[in-house]
């Protein structure tokens, strides 16, 4: 009842009753009388419905499409939109919105229109839009060229073009010129667009009931998304020949002749109808534009770049405003930019509103087509094939700036860093590069056929600053011109591919300035007096985190600089290397240039690539590779380490210790072989124990403990042990020491031992230190003969001990011992005072001098016959005792070494110090071991040096050696074998390949076993019944039980 009721209304509005009061009196219900007296209800019959017709409808669309037009001659002012809006829905509700759409799209079209052919017209008259636009520098074709194209073309002035190539300052001064009638033209078509937009939504308030109802219903476009649509598809996509529509001498305009006219729609539905449809043919009538205009080609492309379109020269017009902008000769630079940003707005919007195939975009006709924007009927399908499909900013914009933009860094950046052949890529020649750091073109006269290559513009470092400055324009470009999110990280792809990853090689391995350089520099800076007593280049550390800086916004150009940081320290590892293989340099100093190494690179990792866990693995791998060539660095490591608990950390305070030994641990990390310096490590602190040499027994524990942390307990048990020993034999001697004062005031003294006799009936002291057995290293060496005394109180010593400590056994280390004995020597010659001195020696020197209490001279043979001293040992302690400081004897051959048998030492009387307490050194084992005299007293040595070789070859414990010593070889077999049946006790069955892998796991915290070894050791293993293998597969193994 209310839908007639209210069709009622809207029919009495177009049937002619125009009466203010009918409009209450058809609603049915009269309330109350003139004087506000209630009045009786009086229901009246319904009207009959009577659709709108064919004139009616024809009268409301003229008043429409009047609107429309004084809305686009910005006369809205005059226009009553409720009223509008009033007619534009009862056309919808009446079954005519297929009039007002067909309608609204021609106004739009043939408004439109003149705009295009006047902006077509404006760049005609500016003498842009020919086939080649002239960018100022962006293409690099023959300026000549593109000059005669353009006169020959459009008929402009032409220009000189006789010479091969336009003069510098002529053409700088016509791209110059071209670029203002280029902003001209961007400034007409952004106001046409500011302009159109401002229509659109006048003229979407008006139809937005049509938008609402018949749009989603016969899957049209939205009258503001139309709008935009059309605005592509007439004004962006008008060809450069078409100059129908505008007002001037290009084409003819009809715009006045339509004043007054009924925009020929008067017989617009005089064809057939379909009623049930609802559809409306479309007859000749409705092309009124077609009798006032000359007909044209069709507007819309069916190919890209097929011919020339505004929007073609529009964007080559933004291509080189944004080109001058990177040469920075762009001026009213914010002002410009400001209005690309607002024509590239332009561009995204209609990507955003003008595409989608879901649209119906064809005009119903009685022949089955559309029409053009005046006159030519014609089909818009997005899914037809035509350029609909491609996104208008991607098309005309998006891929030919990023294309130029590639072109302009590639041949920046070559320019740069080599000479002209490094731009021979390029199918033509290159007459100019743009400036990197914005300055002038660049003229390249270089020639192609001269053998020797121009040095590089830039050094690494300058490029590496330019780049960055290059980067931070093009990101700050990209904002102001509010680019979409992909095009910003597609435009910064492009520049650090084109100016960072294609150079990074180059600038890597640049001869003086390159990272590599830079590199070795840091490598080889100068020792310094600070805490570790090394300098690191702060300075050029900076200018490395400036190129890691640059490289890591292309992971992968930094892959070549952790290349250069490897190859850096392999090259100086095994320049160390080689020094220790010369011997040319102690084993300390190979460890000190390690730790200078690891300082600087650690720096460089830190602070120039951020710590970066890619670069750390590099390193460490790096370091690795060099330090465990052979068994030499851990030797290396180990007598460094001697030295520096010895003497080089006595008297430091604890941060000191802390630091020397951290730096200790970090090339301890790296060694692969960790049991053959611990090996070497036990070997030295056993003697600085045993020697009392060590400067810090608290710097001694600190480094126990810091391998104990890296390596586990069962690294440092036996460390632990040893200084557990000492600690419980300085208990016991202090026990031993209350024992002898006891045993002297007991009333029943014991009787005198005569072996006291030979030292003046006076016992002597002994100091014992008891040792465990498995913890200490093995010397195997059989005690050599003592002196009477000293046999004496280590007898008493045993004694005690074993009284003391029952079912335990002694056996006598002499090797390690020291004495202290007191020297008389004659007076020298004008003095009667008797010379004495308090010598602090070996065991061994011991028993040597003391055999010349009764002789003053003897041979090397009556010494070794009456000391049992091993013969390597002998010559040594010998040596020692006869150097020029110390000449206690006097040997009878010359040179250092000792001839033979028959060499004799005589006791020198005139021996003189001016210390009375003297310390006698000992001499290096190689010193010890040369020989005097000529061929035949070298051959008749020959058998002792074999001794010296053979006793050194038994313990392998030589420092500098590259070897890994036997006992470690034997420990190593032990070890992997009980590793091997522990496994396989636990696994029962397993494969080849999985027991290396869980075998090498496990004792890797020791040493990395070679598979070849673990073959052999499960070899080992079948033979003796611990393991079989499976009689299916040959590579599985199984535990026997």
């Amino acid at each position: 009842m209310s839908y007639s009721n209210r069709v009622g209304g809207f029919h009495n509005n177009y049937g002619g009753s125009n009466n203010p009061s009918n409009n209450n009196n058809n609603n049915g219900i009269n309330n109350t009388n003139s004087a506000g007296n209630p009045r009786k209800f009086a229901i009246k019959p319904f009207r009959s419905f009577s659709q709108m017709d064919t004139p009616a409808a024809l009268k409301i669309f003229k008043s429409l499409a009047a609107a429309m037009d004084e809305i686009h001659n910005r006369n809205a002012s005059t226009l009553s939109f409720e009223e509008l809006y009033r007619n534009a829905y009862n056309l919808v509700l009446h079954k005519h919105g297929n009039l007002l759409y067909e309608g609204v799209w021609e106004r739009l079209e043939f408004h439109l229109g003149r705009s295009a052919g006047k902006l077509v017209a404006r760049a005609r008259d500016l003498g842009l839009g020919g086939s080649e636009l002239s960018l100022g520098g962006i293409a690099s074709e023959n300026a000549a060229v593109s000059c005669a194209a353009a006169a020959a073309d459009w008929g402009v002035a032409r220009a000189n073009c006789g010479s091969a190539l336009i003069n510098p300052a002529a053409a700088a001064n016509s791209s110059a010129a071209s670029s203002v009638l280029g902003y001209k033209l961007l400034e007409e078509i952004s106001h046409a667009w500011t302009e159109h937009r401002v229509t659109m939504v006048m003229v979407r308030d008006i139809f937005m009931y049509m938008d609402r109802t018949y749009v989603p219903v016969h899957h049209r476009r939205p009258v503001f998304d139309l709008g935009l649509w059309l605005f592509r598809r007439v004004v962006w996509e008008r060809r450069m020949d078409d100059f129908s529509g505008c007002d001037d001498e290009y084409g003819s305009a009809a715009v006045a002749a339509n004043n007054g006219n009924d925009y020929g729609l008067d017989s617009y539905f005089e064809s057939s109808h379909d009623d049930a449809r609802g559809n409306l043919k479309s007859p000749p009538e409705l092309q009124f534009q077609q009798m006032q205009q000359p007909a044209r080609k069709p507007q819309i492309m069916q190919s890209y770049n097929m011919t020339q379109t505004l929007g073609n020269v529009t964007s080559s017009l933004l291509l080189q405003i944004i080109h001058q902008d990177r040469l920075d000769r762009l001026e009213d630079a914010p002002q410009r930019m400001e209005l690309l940003r607002c024509m590239i707005g332009m561009l995204i919007e209609l990507e955003a509103n003008g595409n989608g195939s879901s649209f119906n975009d064809s005009i119903s006709s009685n022949n089955g087509t559309g029409r053009d924007n005046y006159g030519s009927r014609k089909n818009f399908n997005a899914g037809s094939g035509t350029t609909n499909a491609i996104p208008v900013y991607q098309r005309d914009f998006e891929e030919a700036f990023l294309g130029e933009t590639q072109d302009f860094y590639r041949l920046e950046s070559a320019s740069r860093l080599s000479h002209a052949g490094a731009l021979s890529g390029s199918s033509h020649d290159v007459n100019e590069v743009g400036n990197i750091d914005g300055g002038d073109h660049l003229a390249l006269n270089f020639d192609s056929t001269s053998s020797a290559k121009p040095p590089a513009k830039y050094s690494a470092m300058e490029y590496v600053q330019r780049a960055k400055i290059r980067l931070d324009q093009e990101r700050d470009r990209a904002t102001k011109l509010a680019l979409p999110e992909h095009t910003c990280t597609a435009l910064l792809r492009i520049v650090e591919t084109e100016l960072i990853e294609r150079h990074a090689k180059t600038l890597v391995d640049m001869e003086g300035s390159g990272f590599a350089s830079i590199l070795k520099v840091v490598a080889s800076s100068p020792v310094g007096a600070g805490d570790s007593g090394i300098v690191v280049d702060h300075e050029r550390i900076a200018d490395l985190a400036s190129m890691y800086n640059l490289f890591s916004r292309v992971p992968s150009s930094v892959d070549h600089l952790r290349d250069a940081l490897s190859e850096r320290i392999r090259l100086d590892g095994r320049a160390l290397v080689r020094d220790q293989e010369t011997n040319s340099a102690p084993p300390s100093a190979f460890v000190k240039g390690v730790l200078a190494m690891r300082e600087r690179f650690h720096a460089v990792v830190t602070d120039a690539m951020r710590g970066e866990k890619k670069a750390q693995k590099r390193m460490r791998e790096a370091f690795e590779d060099f330090l465990n060539a052979d068994a030499r660095a851990a030797n290396c490591l180990a007598v460094y380490v001697d030295e520096l608990l010895r003497v080089g950390l006595k008297g430091a305070d604890e941060r000191k210790v802390e630091m020397e030994l951290d730096r200790v641990i970090v090339i301890f990390r790296y060694l692969s072989d960790k049991d053959v310096f611990e090996a070497y490590y036990k070997n030295h602190l056993a003697k600085r124990l045993l020697g009392n040499k060590s400067g810090s027994e608290e710097a001694e524990r600190a480094m126990v403990s810091l391998l104990k942390a890296e390596c586990g307990y069962q690294f440092t048990s036996k460390l632990e042990g040893m200084f557990n020993d000492m600690r419980i034999s300085k208990e016991t001697a202090e026990k031993y020491r209350a024992y002898k004062k006891k045993e002297v005031n007991a009333p029943s003294a014991p009787l005198i031992d005569l072996r006291d006799a030979e030292n003046g009936g006076r016992p002597v002291d002994v100091e014992v230190s008891v040792l465990t057995t498995g913890y200490w290293p093995s010397q195997n060496v059989a005690p050599c003969s003592l002196p009477p005394p000293v046999k004496a109180a280590m007898d008493r010593f045993q004694k005690y001990y074993l009284t003391t400590y029952t079912g335990r056994k002694l056996s006598w280390q002499t090797s390690t011992g020291s004495a202290e004995i007191r020297a008389t020597f004659p007076p020298i010659k004008g003095s009667s005072k008797v010379r004495r001195h308090d010598l602090s020696v070996t065991t061994y020197q011991m028993c040597i001098l003391v055999l010349f209490n009764n002789r003053d001279v003897l041979t090397l043979a009556q010494i070794r016959n009456e000391t049992n001293i091993p013969e390597d040992e002998l010559r040594r302690h010998l040596v020692s005792l006869c150097t020029p400081k110390h000449r206690i004897l006097r040997k009878g051959s010359k040179g250092k070494g000792i001839s033979g048998d028959d060499d004799t030492f005589t006791y020198n009387a005139e021996y003189t110090s001016k210390m009375t307490r003297v310390k006698v050194p000992m001499v290096s084992m190689r010193d010890a071991t040369l020989t005097s005299g000529g061929e035949g007293t070298a051959a008749a040595a020959g058998g002792a040096a074999s001794a010296v070789a053979a006793s050194a070859s038994r313990s392998g414990l030589v420092d500098g050696s590259a070897t890994v010593p036997v006992q470690v070889e034997e420990d190593r077999r032990h070890l992997l074998e009980a590793a091997i049946v522990r496994i396989m006790k636990a696994r029962k069955t397993l494969n080849h390949n999985d027991l290396i892998a869980e075998v090498t796991r496990q004792l890797s915290g020791r040493f990395v076993p070679p598979p070849q070894f673990v073959k052999k050791r499960v070899e080992s293993l079948i033979e003796r019944e611990y393991l079989e293998r499976d009689e299916s597969d040959r590579r599985v193994y199984k535990y026997m039980a």
